[in-house]
Protein backbone atom coordinates (compact mmCIF):
# COMPACT_ATOMS: atom_id res chain seq x y z
CA UNK A 1 0.00 0.00 0.00
CA UNK A 2 1.44 3.53 -0.87
CA UNK A 3 2.72 5.41 2.11
CA UNK A 4 0.11 8.51 3.15
CA UNK A 5 2.67 10.92 2.26
CA UNK A 6 2.78 9.54 -1.67
CA UNK A 7 -1.21 8.85 -1.39
CA UNK A 8 -1.07 12.53 -0.58
CA UNK A 9 1.20 13.99 -3.49
CA UNK A 10 -1.17 11.84 -5.98
CA UNK A 11 -4.42 13.71 -4.69
CA UNK A 12 -2.83 17.05 -4.62
CA UNK A 13 -1.66 16.58 -8.32
CA UNK A 14 -5.22 15.12 -9.14
CA UNK A 15 -6.46 17.80 -7.26
CA UNK A 16 -4.14 20.23 -9.69
CA UNK A 17 -5.18 18.80 -12.58
CA UNK A 18 -8.99 18.72 -12.38
CA UNK A 19 -8.99 22.37 -12.03
CA UNK A 20 -6.73 23.25 -14.79
CA UNK A 21 -9.07 20.74 -17.02
CA UNK A 22 -12.10 22.78 -15.53
CA UNK A 23 -10.51 26.01 -16.89
CA UNK A 24 -9.86 24.41 -20.00
CA UNK A 25 -13.14 22.95 -20.63
CA UNK A 26 -14.69 25.90 -19.54
CA UNK A 27 -12.73 28.39 -21.90
CA UNK A 28 -12.39 25.90 -24.85
CA UNK A 29 -15.25 23.89 -24.27
CA UNK A 30 -14.77 19.82 -24.13
CA UNK A 31 -13.95 19.00 -27.90
CA UNK A 32 -11.83 21.41 -28.42
CA UNK A 33 -9.38 20.58 -25.33
CA UNK A 34 -6.81 17.83 -25.49
CA UNK A 35 -5.10 16.29 -23.09
CA UNK A 36 -2.09 18.23 -24.52
CA UNK A 37 -3.89 21.45 -23.31
CA UNK A 38 -4.39 20.43 -20.28
CA UNK A 39 -0.92 18.96 -19.03
CA UNK A 40 0.75 22.09 -20.63
CA UNK A 41 -1.52 24.12 -18.03
CA UNK A 42 -0.46 21.96 -15.23
CA UNK A 43 3.28 21.49 -16.24
CA UNK A 44 3.00 17.92 -16.88
CA UNK A 45 3.71 15.70 -19.76
CA UNK A 46 0.12 14.34 -21.25
CA UNK A 47 0.71 10.61 -20.34
CA UNK A 48 1.53 11.98 -16.57
CA UNK A 49 -2.51 13.00 -16.64
CA UNK A 50 -3.43 9.12 -17.66
CA UNK A 51 -1.85 8.13 -14.40
CA UNK A 52 -4.67 9.79 -12.67
CA UNK A 53 -7.51 9.50 -15.40
CA UNK A 54 -8.18 6.82 -17.57
CA UNK A 55 -9.42 9.13 -20.78
CA UNK A 56 -10.27 12.83 -21.00
CA UNK A 57 -14.05 11.75 -20.32
CA UNK A 58 -13.51 10.27 -16.99
CA UNK A 59 -11.88 13.81 -16.40
CA UNK A 60 -14.79 15.57 -17.32
CA UNK A 61 -16.82 13.10 -15.01
CA UNK A 62 -14.52 14.53 -12.01
CA UNK A 63 -14.38 17.84 -13.02
CA UNK A 64 -18.82 17.72 -12.86
CA UNK A 65 -18.68 16.25 -9.58
CA UNK A 66 -16.43 18.63 -8.23
CA UNK A 67 -18.64 21.11 -9.85
CA UNK A 68 -21.85 19.36 -7.89
CA UNK A 69 -19.79 19.39 -4.74
CA UNK A 70 -19.10 22.68 -4.84
CA UNK A 71 -23.00 23.87 -5.57
CA UNK A 72 -24.06 21.85 -2.79
CA UNK A 73 -21.10 22.98 -0.34
CA UNK A 74 -21.76 26.52 -1.12
CA UNK A 75 -25.56 26.27 -0.76
CA UNK A 76 -25.32 25.06 2.85
CA UNK A 77 -23.52 27.84 3.55
CA UNK A 78 -25.80 30.33 2.30
CA UNK A 79 -28.37 28.31 4.37
CA UNK A 80 -26.59 28.60 7.76
CA UNK A 81 -28.91 30.65 9.57
CA UNK A 82 -31.45 30.79 7.78
CA UNK A 83 -35.12 29.77 9.64
CA UNK A 84 -37.88 31.28 7.56
CA UNK A 85 -38.73 29.21 4.24
CA UNK A 86 -38.36 32.54 1.89
CA UNK A 87 -35.13 33.39 3.89
CA UNK A 88 -33.69 29.86 2.44
CA UNK A 89 -34.79 30.41 -0.73
CA UNK A 90 -33.33 33.54 -1.33
CA UNK A 91 -29.93 32.06 -0.15
CA UNK A 92 -30.68 29.06 -1.95
CA UNK A 93 -30.29 31.84 -4.77
CA UNK A 94 -27.38 33.33 -3.97
CA UNK A 95 -25.28 30.63 -3.29
CA UNK A 96 -26.22 29.24 -6.47
CA UNK A 97 -24.79 32.76 -8.09
CA UNK A 98 -21.78 32.57 -5.98
CA UNK A 99 -20.90 28.76 -6.70
CA UNK A 100 -21.57 29.51 -10.66
CA UNK A 101 -19.83 33.36 -10.55
CA UNK A 102 -17.16 33.69 -7.60
CA UNK A 103 -15.65 29.99 -7.20
CA UNK A 104 -13.65 29.04 -10.08
CA UNK A 105 -14.72 27.05 -13.17
CA UNK A 106 -15.75 23.18 -12.18
CA UNK A 107 -19.93 24.67 -11.48
CA UNK A 108 -19.77 26.71 -14.78
CA UNK A 109 -18.49 23.11 -16.34
CA UNK A 110 -21.02 20.89 -14.88
CA UNK A 111 -23.61 22.72 -16.66
CA UNK A 112 -22.30 23.81 -20.13
CA UNK A 113 -21.09 20.54 -20.33
CA UNK A 114 -23.31 17.79 -19.21
CA UNK A 115 -24.77 16.11 -22.43
CA UNK A 116 -20.92 15.13 -23.20
CA UNK A 117 -20.34 12.62 -20.17
CA UNK A 118 -20.84 8.98 -20.58
CA UNK A 119 -24.31 7.80 -19.96
CA UNK A 120 -22.47 5.90 -17.04
CA UNK A 121 -21.20 8.87 -15.53
CA UNK A 122 -24.87 10.74 -15.75
CA UNK A 123 -26.49 8.05 -14.00
CA UNK A 124 -23.61 8.34 -11.04
CA UNK A 125 -23.64 11.88 -10.86
CA UNK A 126 -27.45 12.43 -11.54
CA UNK A 127 -27.60 10.96 -7.38
CA UNK A 128 -25.55 14.04 -6.77
CA UNK A 129 -27.82 16.29 -8.34
CA UNK A 130 -30.97 15.08 -7.16
CA UNK A 131 -29.55 16.07 -3.72
CA UNK A 132 -29.51 19.70 -4.98
CA UNK A 133 -33.15 18.88 -6.14
CA UNK A 134 -34.90 17.92 -3.26
CA UNK A 135 -33.25 20.90 -1.41
CA UNK A 136 -35.13 23.48 -3.73
CA UNK A 137 -38.35 21.57 -3.95
CA UNK A 138 -38.03 21.52 -0.08
CA UNK A 139 -37.81 25.34 0.63
CA UNK A 140 -40.25 25.51 -2.69
CA UNK A 141 -42.90 23.63 -0.86
CA UNK A 142 -42.76 25.40 2.35
CA UNK A 143 -42.98 28.74 0.70
CA UNK A 144 -46.51 27.13 -1.09
CA UNK A 145 -47.81 25.83 1.92
CA UNK A 146 -46.99 29.45 3.51
CA UNK A 147 -49.24 30.97 0.44
CA UNK A 148 -46.05 32.82 -1.11
CA UNK A 149 -45.41 30.55 -4.07
CA UNK A 150 -48.63 30.35 -6.06
CA UNK A 151 -47.11 27.92 -8.62
CA UNK A 152 -46.17 24.43 -9.17
CA UNK A 153 -42.47 24.17 -7.02
CA UNK A 154 -40.98 21.79 -9.24
CA UNK A 155 -41.82 24.12 -12.39
CA UNK A 156 -40.70 27.40 -10.66
CA UNK A 157 -37.62 25.06 -9.61
CA UNK A 158 -36.57 24.54 -13.75
CA UNK A 159 -37.38 28.06 -14.39
CA UNK A 160 -35.33 29.40 -11.73
CA UNK A 161 -32.36 27.05 -12.65
CA UNK A 162 -32.56 27.93 -16.23
CA UNK A 163 -32.51 31.68 -14.97
CA UNK A 164 -29.69 31.06 -12.79
CA UNK A 165 -27.56 29.23 -15.10
CA UNK A 166 -28.16 31.44 -18.07
CA UNK A 167 -26.21 33.89 -16.10
CA UNK A 168 -23.17 32.27 -17.78
CA UNK A 169 -23.99 34.18 -20.77
CA UNK A 170 -24.00 38.26 -19.10
CA UNK A 171 -21.90 39.87 -18.92
CA UNK A 172 -19.31 41.05 -16.28
CA UNK A 173 -20.52 44.53 -15.56
CA UNK A 174 -23.86 42.57 -14.96
CA UNK A 175 -22.44 40.32 -12.31
CA UNK A 176 -20.45 43.24 -9.91
CA UNK A 177 -23.37 43.19 -7.53
CA UNK A 178 -24.74 39.35 -6.62
CA UNK A 179 -26.73 40.10 -4.20
CA UNK A 180 -29.07 42.47 -6.03
CA UNK A 181 -29.20 40.12 -9.21
CA UNK A 182 -30.58 37.51 -6.77
CA UNK A 183 -33.02 39.44 -5.33
CA UNK A 184 -34.25 40.22 -8.71
CA UNK A 185 -33.83 36.44 -9.94
CA UNK A 186 -35.46 35.82 -6.52
CA UNK A 187 -38.61 38.25 -7.01
CA UNK A 188 -39.26 36.70 -10.67
CA UNK A 189 -39.45 33.21 -9.20
CA UNK A 190 -42.36 34.13 -6.77
CA UNK A 191 -44.26 36.91 -8.96
CA UNK A 192 -43.00 39.99 -6.41
CA UNK A 193 -41.48 42.93 -7.34
CA UNK A 194 -37.65 43.86 -5.80
CA UNK A 195 -38.96 45.90 -3.32
CA UNK A 196 -41.90 43.84 -2.43
CA UNK A 197 -39.54 40.79 -1.72
CA UNK A 198 -36.77 43.15 0.11
CA UNK A 199 -39.66 43.73 2.64
CA UNK A 200 -40.86 40.40 3.26
CA UNK A 201 -36.57 39.35 3.65
CA UNK A 202 -36.23 42.29 6.11
CA UNK A 203 -39.73 41.54 7.83
CA UNK A 204 -37.84 37.88 8.55
CA UNK A 205 -34.75 39.66 9.65
CA UNK A 206 -32.76 38.24 6.01
CA UNK A 207 -31.44 39.24 2.87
Amino acid sequence: MPSLSLRQERKSRRDLIVKHAAASFYERGFDRTTVRDIADRVGITSGSIFYHFESKEELLAWVIREGLKLGHETAERALLGQNTAIGQYQALIRGHLEALHRHGYAHKVSVREWDRLTDAARRELKQINNRYRERWLLILGALRDEGILRSDPETTRRMLIASLNWTLHYRDVDLTDLGDLALMIGASGLNMSVPQLSVSLKSTGRR
